[in-house]
């Protein structure tokens, strides 16, 4: 239909509406009859039509829930395959850290460690990487002092616990100490944080303290095996006359962790 014609029937039909409207010719009896009858024949198919919309609307309500759900079933397949994961990889670092303890003749009970799995949340906004701030506090039951390690080092130690979070200071943090000790060798030092290197404290002249060794933290109860805290990169003679200054780089970086493992170092 070109335009012309169109605009032409357009024009008719609003001639003939109104012509109708000015002459009442709606009121005259057998008009009325018509349009009843009119109406009779067109309500089946008016009513067919809202039908078909309503049921069209519930299988629409339908498929979405359905695609949601699908979506849904999605996520927990991935999160469970996840933790399925997690888990496998923490057998993996017990066995590994069984086997250190035995060269290191420390004892370690693996079996007793009582754990929980997290996630890190949050990071040090300084860049300095001083904290995190980890899922699960009072009410996961962690307690100031809880270890915080990944699978093959030291990320932390619990040192607020907040109702649903908790903040953990890593070995960068000058509040940071723990016993630790050098290679295989049973000698103890005192591990103290730092940006970006911690000191290893009390290392006497006579010590074989090298650069490249590892550093690892120790529990001095014997209840917890062994976890790397990092590896020496610096030893110099000190102020002390009697002691070497040892500066270690923290293997730690949270940025690359999402879970961690909080270690209960008391029941």
């Amino acid at each position: 239909m070109t335009g012309k014609r169109f605009h032409t029937i357009s024009l008719l039909v609003i001639v003939f509406g109104l012509l109708l409207f000015f002459t009442e010719f709606s009121r005259f009896s057998y008009v009325r009859e018509i349009t009843k009858f009119v109406n009779t024949l067109i309500a089946p198919f008016l009513e067919f039509k809202d039908q078909t919309i309503r049921e069209l609307q519930e299988e629409l309500r339908a498929y979405l829930h359905f695609v949601d759900t699908e979506k849904e079933n999605i996520k927990l397949r991935r999160r469970l395959n996840s933790l399925m994961l997690t888990e496998k990889e923490l057998q993996a670092c017990l066995a590994e850290l069984e086997n250190l303890g035995r060269q290191m003749n420390v004892s370690s009970h693996f079996e007793k460690l009582s754990y929980k799995v997290s996630r890190i949340i949050y990071y040090d906004p300084s860049g300095f990487d001083l904290f995190v701030v980890i899922e699960g506090g009072k009410d996961k039951g962690f307690k100031e002092g809880d270890l915080v390690v990944t699978e093959s080092y030291v990320v932390g130690v619990v040192e607020t616990v907040f109702t649903s979070t908790s903040r953990v200071i890593t070995p960068f943090n000058e509040n940071f100490s723990c016993t630790a000790v050098v290679g295989t060798s049973l000698r103890k030092y005192i591990y103290r944080g730092g940006y970006p290197l911690g000191n290893l404290l009390h290392v006497k002249l006579e010590d074989k303290v090298e650069v490249g060794s590892e550093v690892f933290m120790v529990d001095v109860r014997g209840k917890l095996p062994p976890f790397l805290i990092g590896k020496i990169e610096e030893v110099k003679r000190g102020k002390d006359p009697f002691f070497k200054e040892v500066k270690v780089k923290p293997k730690v970086d949270p940025r690359s962790e999402e879970l961690v493992y909080i270690i209960r170092r008391s029941p």
